[in-house]
């Protein structure tokens, strides 16, 4: 089992500079919203990540997907 929370502490360390120190928000769910916004729209979808050779998640998980499948046939 693994105790390190390197992959936590990068994931808000992208949250806090990319989003959340350029916004004002109103109230709670103001913040929570564009939080939600930003994981969904960019951080998961679009955002190039470095532990995956610089690819985004979405294009990532379909080339892990065909692999797997190719794999198995």
């Amino acid at each position: 089992m693994c105790w390190d929370n390197a992959v936590a502490e990068s994931f808000f360390s992208h949250l806090k500079t990319e989003m959340y120190y350029q916004h004002d928000f109103e109230n709670h769910l103001a913040a929570r919203t564009a939080v939600m916004e930003y994981i969904e729209s960019w951080y998961n979808r679009r955002r190039p990540h470095s532990h995956n050779g610089g690819l985004q998640p979405a294009a990532a998980m379909a080339a892990h997907r065909d692999d797997h499948q190719m794999a198995a046939a």
